[in-house]
């Protein structure tokens, strides 16, 4: 026994403990969190701790259009925790707080939890409003909110092509992009990112009013798209060029278009661009509003261009579109792939305007022509108003339609000639065990073409 003591004071056992990192405490001081970061950029105390619920203000841009050091550290990287501080850029200079990254020959890694990051504005054309991620880099936030930043493409925070991120039980709110090309209110999304429980609120933009996302790969789990506004395509979130966006139990919900666009005003909640893959899992695109700016505006709910978009057990519903010769209050297909599966009801939309077509539905060749599979799914309870509108269920311009499992019920448009349910221009043969009942004035009469088993 007394020579397995000796053992352990002399420290000569094989066993090593494992030594964790170091954090430094920074006092409520802005030089003083200048300092550490460059320490920590020279792998020196790469963990901070902030002073609990401090201010740290920031007036003057440490290098051009960023106010502190860029994080070049891309070994140990650097861990900033909050302790519920908040860093805010304050008088009239123009930068953004954070630069994750110099260059993709330079990358960096940041962490930030618990922390307030706000009303950065940086002058250049790159973006990032509060946050760059650059080419390479990793960034990955917990419990930290992203505010009152303006810039032209991710207001909140900008992920570059090439980069890596994740954000859990965070907020982005309150950020708005400016310019003609201005994209992602709240956040723009072109590298590898996984949002977690994370709410994307009250953001503004041209496109992408709460989050722009062009290529790479976007997951959502959980949380919220609310309250964002965008004055060309997508209220809630734009999801264009070859990009994949997976998102799973998410609600996407209050978001506007209104005018003041440079272009068409289309999906509300959800714009999807001509190509990649989006799939939509126990998802809600709801309450979501288009102001119709001009003829063929419309998907109240979601409008797609191309790609495939499957939705599995998500709802579209209680969506409208405001204004004369709206397009789709629920979904505006104009090519590519829909696939509603696995009770993805399209259910309660609204176009109200004179010459409205489709409540749930409407489908026209843009670039290709769209295709729509319905299974196990409903078109059911939407409503199209004002003379001259047709088809409270489906408005089929040119498209192909699978209804398998499927109801179109209880549609309204007009008096006749516009049938509630089913208006096509391309007869609709492929129907299985499917109903097309109670439509108002009627199921599919008057519709140019026939629907296989629709009657009256």
């Amino acid at each position: 026994m007394s020579s397995l003591v000796t053992l352990a004071l002399t420290g000569a056992a094989t066993a090593t403990a494992v030594v964790p990192a170091h954090a430094v405490t920074v006092p409520c001081d802005t030089a003083a969190l200048i300092t550490a970061i460059n320490d920590a950029n020279a792998n020196i105390d790469t963990v901070l701790d902030l002073e609990p619920y401090c201010l740290y203000e920031v007036s003057v841009a440490n290098v051009t259009d960023t106010g502190l050091p860029p994080i070049t550290n891309n070994t140990a990287g650097v861990t900033i925790n909050g302790r519920n501080a908040t860093i805010k850029r304050v008088g009239t200079a123009s930068f953004r707080l954070f630069e994750v990254g110099t260059s993709s020959a330079v990358p960096g890694k940041l962490t930030l939890n618990d922390l307030t990051v706000m009303n950065g504005q940086p002058s250049n054309s790159i973006g990032g409003g509060n946050v760059l991620v650059r080419e390479n880099s990793t960034f990955t936030g917990t419990n930290v909110s992203f505010q009152g930043a303006t810039a032209n493409l991710g207001a909140g925070i900008r992920f570059r092509p090439s980069t890596t991120g994740s954000l859990t039980n965070s907020r982005i709110s309150d950020n708005q992009t400016t310019g003609g090309a201005s994209a992602g209110g709240g956040l723009q999304s072109d590298g590898q990112l996984t949002l977690t429980n994370t709410h994307i609120t009250s953001n503004r933009a041209r496109i992408g009013g709460g989050i722009g996302h062009t290529v790479g790969t976007l997951t959502i789990n959980g949380g919220s798209i609310k309250h964002n506004t965008a004055f060309d395509l997508g209220g809630g979130i734009s999801s264009d060029g070859n990009g994949t966006l997976n998102m799973t139990g998410t609600t996407v919900t209050d978001n506007r278009l209104t005018t003041g666009g440079l272009g068409s005003g289309s999906g509300g909640g959800v714009y999807i661009g001509f190509g990649g893959n989006r799939t939509f899992t126990d998802s809600v695109i709801e309450g979501n509003t288009v102001t119709v700016q001009s003829a063929d505006d419309g998907g109240g709910g979601i409008t797609m261009h191309g790609g495939t978009l499957t939705l599995d057990n998500t709802q579209v519903k209680g969506n409208k579109l405001i204004g004369e010769a709206g397009h789709g209050a629920g979904i505006n297909a104009l090519g590519g792939t829909l696939n509603l599966l696995n009770a993805s009801d399209v259910t309660e939309n609204l176009a109200a305007g004179r010459y409205s077509l489709g409540g749930g539905i409407y489908t026209a060749t843009l670039a290709t022509t769209p295709s729509v599979n319905v299974n196990g799914s409903a078109i059911d309870r939407n409503k199209v108003s004002g003379t001259g509108s047709r088809a409270g269920g489906i408005y089929n311009a040119s498209g192909t339609y699978n209804l398998t499992d499927a109801s179109v019920q209880f549609n309204v448009a007009p008096d006749a000639p516009a049938p509630g349910g089913i208006w096509t221009n391309t007869a609709i043969t492929s129907v299985t065990t499917t109903t097309i009942a109670n439509n108002t004035p009627t199921n599919c009469l008057y519709s140019p073409a026939a629907v296989t088993s629709c009657v009256g």
